[in-house]
């Protein structure tokens, strides 16, 4: 299974979160599961977001959904990077 990196930069991190929280059931049926949140200890706007993802065609099209650009307005967001990577066995 891929797993997806986000680098988000917002305005408000509390804000964020809410609104990242809120829409977690659309992430599972859209085949996202959410892992870890890390916030960046220099600059506490600053989260990268850890998602498993079941099936890229369908999160690329969550990203570009109405959906989400609504949610990514509320949210506060000001910049994303996306990463992508897969687990490797030792």
């Amino acid at each position: 299974m891929p797993h997806m990196m986000a680098r988000v930069e917002v305005g408000d991190f509390d804000t964020w979160l809410e609104t990242h929280l809120s829409n977690a059931q659309n992430r599972v049926s859209d085949g996202m599961v959410d892992g870890p949140i890390y916030r960046d200890i220099a600059n506490p706007n600053a989260i990268l977001v850890h998602i498993a993802v079941e099936d890229m065609a369908q999160a690329a099209q969550r990203f570009q959904s109405d959906a989400f650009r609504e949610a990514n307005k509320r949210s506060t967001t000001i910049r994303r990077e996306f990463s992508i990577a897969e687990e490797q066995q030792s």
